[in-house]
């Protein structure tokens, strides 16, 4: 007996043993980035995931256009919003659409609330979006959108595949632009318009999500260096008030997008204006002069008004055909 219970001994350790190896085997593998997407998706649990979300806000003229329904998956994935316009005009029919925000990328993870405030018409346009369960392959998110006191977004658990684009219908509200010719050149008045949204998600490891609402905005001092956040503090962004367009000589036609980041004091003013990414250093100065006209309720620490980053991405319109 004594001999045996020494073999099940022997057969435990080179069991152990040979468990051991493959461990450290995965973790060289997954150190130099060779193990195959499979193993490592096995070794990654569900809270491991987070999600890229990128979030573009049109209008369009629901009246003209073909009915369609409210949450559609699109079967294109596209790289600008002018791309994305086209193709929904064409492949649903929408009429009149025109791109109003564009939040790119925001890095949550799983349960985490984004909320985005924007001004629109002399009111306020909120967008939150709330990753509820995120695997390798999908993610599911709520989304809720209000134009003043108005709703005119409500979707719960909207399940879509990693970089697949869900496109979501909502009401008609008065945030929408009409743009004629007037006297002064091209004119806008506001106007009643329908809401449309597209979201698409790319789905990477926690670990590696980037623009988190922390880079977005983070609480400062007074000379915009970084304050520490206890568990215990309570944080809010600043709420863009007004924003002022990027002002370019006749004839001028930029295109790409530029994004910069400044520091929103307690009145809700812009200072230390820095660019972040720009396709030509040209555009820098006019957008940074526009940035700084910006207006904002400003951020809270714990209720209280305070210093905080805030980061804007400004997209340039398409130059028009002639």
């Amino acid at each position: 007996m004594i001999q045996m219970k020494r073999q099940d001994d022997g057969v435990m350790e080179r069991q152990s043993i040979a468990a051991l190896r493959w461990l450290l085997g995965c973790l060289l593998f997954t150190a130099y980035g060779l193990l195959p997407t499979t193993a490592q998706a096995q070794l990654l649990k569900k809270s491991d995931y987070g999600v890229g979300v990128t979030i573009a806000v049109y209008q369009f003229d629901d009246l003209k256009s073909k009915k369609f329904g409210l949450v559609t998956k699109l079967k294109q994935t596209v790289s600008t919003s002018d791309e994305e316009i086209e193709y929904i005009t064409r492949t649903f029919g929408a009429e009149d659409m025109k791109l109003r925000h564009l939040r790119p990328s925001v890095g949550l993870r799983e349960g985490e609330p984004f909320t985005d405030t924007q001004p629109m018409n002399e009111k306020p346009f909120t967008l939150t979006v709330t990753p509820r369960l995120i695997t390798r392959e999908e993610v599911s998110f709520d989304l809720k959108v209000q134009y003043g006191n108005q709703v005119l977004m409500e979707f719960t658990s909207i399940s879509a595949n990693n970089y697949e684009t869900v496109m979501l219908r909502g009401e008609r509200g008065g945030f929408g632009i009409r743009e004629f010719k007037g006297p002064e050149g091209m004119e806008s008045v506001p106007e009643a318009r329908a809401l449309l949204i597209t979201v698409t998600p790319a789905i990477i490891v926690a670990k590696g999500l980037q623009n988190r609402p922390s880079d977005i905005s983070r609480p400062t001092d007074a000379y915009g260096s970084k304050v520490e956040l206890s568990s215990s503090d309570t944080f809010e962004l600043p709420t863009l008030v007004n924003r002022q367009p990027v002002k370019f000589p006749p004839g001028a036609t930029p295109r790409g997008s530029i994004t910069l980041e400044g520091v929103v004091t307690p009145e809700g003013r812009v200072t230390n204006v820095r660019v972040l990414d720009t396709p030509d250093s040209a555009y820098n100065n006019k957008a940074i002069e526009a940035f700084r006209q910006y207006r904002f309720n400003p951020a809270k620490l714990n209720g209280r008004a305070t210093y905080a980053t805030y980061r804007e991405t400004i997209v340039f319109d398409k130059p028009k055909p002639l």
